[in-house]
Parts: C-alpha cells; sequence; structure tokens
C-alpha cells in the first residue's frame, strides 16, 4: 500500500513539475474547455491553468439547456486572458435571436479572437452584426446562420471563410469577399439564399462549393485560384469560369434533383468542360462520369482537353473512352474503380481489343493509376481487357500502378499474376501492384 501511495505522489510530482508553458500547451489540445477545466484535478498545479489558456471550446451535447449557458459564464468570468485564440461555440438553439449567446460571441470579438467557431444545429440563427466589423479574424467557422449585413464588411485578416447550411441575403456574398483581401479558402456547403452566386477574389486560392441550393446561375473570377470543386447538387442554368489559371486542380460532379432538365444539364456540363479544358488536373466524379455515358454528349462535345492529369471516379468504358478520345496531351491517368455493377453486354467484354489508339497513348500518357479491381471473373476480364489495351498502345507508358485493398485472400495474387503476364509496347514501363489494409 505504500509502495503504491509512493508510486502515486511521484506521478503527481512529475505532473507538477512541468513548466507552466507545457501544462498549458496540452490543456490547450484537449477537445472542450469543460476537460480543460477537469484537468485542475491532477494537480494543484494544473488547478486554475485553465484560465489562462487562449482557447475555448464550448459543447452543449450531454447538458441541458440552462446548465450550459451557466457553464459558459461562469467560465468567462473567471478566463484571464487579455487576448483568445481560438473561441468554438457548438450549440443546439431554440431561439432564432438568443441575446445570451451574443453576448458570449461578443466576449470572443472583444479579446480579438483569431479562430471562430459558431456552430448551431437548431433553428437558424442570425449572424451577430458586430462580427461584421472584426479586424482580428482569421478563421471563421459558421454552420446554420443567416447573413444579412446591412453596410460594409471588414474581414481585413480573414485567410479561411466555411458555412454550412447557411442562408444569404442578397448581394451578402459579394459584400463578404470585398470585405475580405486575403482571403485564401473558401467552402460553401448547402448554402442558399442567393439567385445567383459571384465569387470574384484576387486572393481566393481554394474554392469548394457542394450541395448549395436555389442557384440559377455560378459565376467564378479567381486568378489566383489552385483548387476548385463543384460537387453534388447544382441547380444550375449556367456556370462562367473567368480568369482561372493554367496550374488549377479541379474537380466536378454536378448533379440535378430534376430528371426532366437534360438539355440543360448537357449544356451546363458541356459549357464547364469548355471553360476547363486548358486546367493542369481535373478530377470527375462518378455521377458526371455516368451521365456523359447515357446521354449522347458525346456527340454534341467539340473542344479538345488540353489536360495533362485526369483523375476519373468511374467504371464506366464508353465515358472513359470518351474522355481520353478528347485528351490528346494526357501525360497521367487515375482511374478510382467504382461499384462496377454496370452491365457490359452492351460492350461485350473485348471492348478494349477493339478500341481505336488515342492520341495522347502515341507520344505523351505515361503515369497510369487504377485504385480497385473487380472480383466477379467477368467483370475482372473486362479491367485486364483494360488494362492490356493501355500496355499493349502506350508508347512512353513509365508506370502502371495498380492499387487495391489486402483483403486476407489470394485475389491480390492473382491480380498481380494476370498484370504481369500481359504484353506491353514500352519496354521501360513499370507494373507496380499496391496493397493496403
Amino acid at each position: 500500500m505504500e509502495s503504491k501511495r509512493m508510486k502515486m505522489e511521484e506521478k503527481e510530482d512529475r505532473i507538477s513539475a512541468l513548466p507552466d508553458s507545457i501544462i498549458r500547451h496540452i490543456i490547450s489540445l484537449l477537445p472542450s474547455t469543460k476537460e480543460a477545466v477537469q484537468t485542475g484535478i491532477l494537480s494543484k498545479r494544473w488547478e486554475n491553468q485553465w484560465t489562462k489558456v487562449p482557447v475555448l471550446i464550448f459543447v452543449s451535447a450531454g447538458m441541458s439547456f440552462k446548465n450550459f449557458l451557466n457553464f459558459i459564464e461562469n467560465t468567462l468570468i473567471l478566463h484571464e486572458c487579455s487576448k483568445i485564440k481560438k473561441f468554438h461555440l457548438k450549440y443546439r438553439h431554440t431561439s432564432g435571436n438568443d441575446p445570451q449567446f451574443s453576448s458570449k460571441i461578443r466576449f470572443a470579438a472583444r479579446k480579438d479572437v483569431e479562430e471562430l467557431y459558431l456552430g448551431s444545429s437548431g433553428q437558424q440563427y442570425k449572424f451577430p452584426y458586430f462580427l461584421f466589423d472584426n479586424a482580428s479574424l482569421v478563421n471563421l467557422t459558421t454552420a446554420n446562420f443567416i447573413f444579412m449585413p446591412s453596410g460594409r464588411i471588414s474581414w481585413d485578416r480573414l485567410t479561411t471563410l466555411i458555412m454550412a447550411r447557411c442562408r444569404f441575403a442578397d448581394q451578402a456574398m459579394e459584400l463578404i469577399l470585398s470585405g475580405s483581401p486575403l482571403l485564401k479558402t473558401l467552402l460553401l456547403e448547402h448554402c442558399f439564399g442567393f439567385n445567383k452566386l459571384v465569387i470574384a477574389s484576387k486572393s481566393l486560392e481554394n474554392l469548394v462549393l457542394k450541395q448549395l441550393r436555389i442557384i440559377f446561375g455560378i459565376e467564378i473570377s479567381c486568378p489566383k485560384l489552385e483548387r476548385l470543386m463543384l460537387s453534388g447538387c447544382l441547380n444550375v442554368n449556367s456556370a462562367k469560369l473567368l480568369n482561372l489559371p493554367s496550374s488549377l486542380f479541379a474537380t466536378i460532379d454536378f448533379n440535378h434533383y430534376e430528371d426532366n432538365c437534360n438539355e440543360i444539364r448537357s449544356s451546363l456540363i458541356k459549357d464547364v468542360l469548355q471553360q476547363l479544358q486548358c486546367v493542369k488536373e481535373l478530377r470527375i466524379g462518378g455521377w458526371l462520369m455516368e451521365y456523359i455515358s447515357a446521354t449522347q454528349m458525346q456527340d454534341q462535345f467539340s473542344p479538345v482537353l488540353n489536360i495533362k492529369c485526369l483523375d476519373l471516379i468511374s467504371h464506366n468504358i464508353s465515358g472513359i473512352a470518351f474522355l481520353l478520345r478528347n485528351s490528346p496531351v494526357l501525360e497521367k491517368l487515375v482511374i478510382n474503380v467504382t461499384n462496377f455493377d454496370q452491365d457490359y453486354c452492351d460492350f461485350g467484354e473485348n471492348y478494349w481489343s477493339d478500341a481505336t489508339v488515342f492520341n495522347c497513348l502515341v507520344s505523351h500518357l505515361k503515369t497510369i493509376k487504377i485504385v480497385g479491381f473487380p472480383k466477379r471473373d467477368s467483370k475482372h476480364k473486362v479491367m485486364l481487357n483494360f488494362v492490356q489495351f493501355f500496355l499493349k498502345n502506350a508508347r512512353v507508358l513509365e508506370k502502371m500502378v495498380v492499387e487495391l485493398k489486402d483483403d486476407g485472400t489470394a485475389f491480390p495474387l492473382k491480380v498481380s499474376q494476370g498484370l504481369l503476364n500481359l504484353p506491353r509496347f514500352s519496354q521501360c514501363a513499370v507494373i507496380e501492384l499496391q496493397c493496403s489494409k
């Protein structure tokens, strides 16, 4: 018993001996302020250290609304930092305009908060007006808020802005962008309220638009953009992509709720592909690949895609062939094989054996990566024919990588043997099999 007590005291002494800076850093990494306060039981040295940590994270999960408000109030009274680096407020909210939460947010704003997260999972909450003029904000994340700025927005230091399930008044996005001269990352997900979304920024480098609703037009003009993602159900009639750099990495996977707007969809997809025809890398999602194959869009598409890297999420034979046919300078091809449920009877198992050699195979395509491989015999054979087509016709191929999961069966060995037995045109081409757990 005595030995056990000595060990406990020794352990406590080690904890107590840590420098204040280390203790506060450890506390700052905890997932919530409630847990930070509880560290006081470790040692007397730790008892009030949380009050000097510039990180406050309030999460209402597991607490009644009244207790949650009381905990925040007591915490803010005891907190001693003159500046707050991170302030997170995640809560269920039943009132659309609760001044009690506004006062908590104002507390953070007055202490020059740099990273602010406001997440309401209940009724939408009107974004506090006093936050529209804030020179300290660097990162801002909001969920389930209404943005109705009445005048100029001043977010001079803001670099990252993430908005989910937010509603916007007219001109709100224009005011946000004009008031954020250093903004580099913008993410909008499940947002709505604007008839036309215009994203014009000279500083923006990363733009993600996902599952946006009630939009009749999108216009993007960002000369410094490095990454662009257009994903989900974007019910738009038109999309203008202006002033985009050739070094852009773009991901697109449009989707629609309506079943009777094929003409609008075809026109939209065609316009987007035309406007992205010179980007450095293009990733196309599974829905869009299915749509390209299922419609007669191939016959309507005329421009050449001057893309060097094409990343496809698909197993769709005709869709892949169509894009390769229109990408004469392609250097790298990545195919993420999806469920492989398509019926190949329409194409035949020997589709790739009879396929026309694409221009990119003659002098440009150097790298091919295939992620996933079908197990079913008929579809496995189709995939081997696909691989054989490229090995046989890619004259400057340097590397082919096949990546699949190690499921504990002999399947990876079967794939490996099948690949190594295939003839290849390029004698320097290396075939690499990668297995992951």
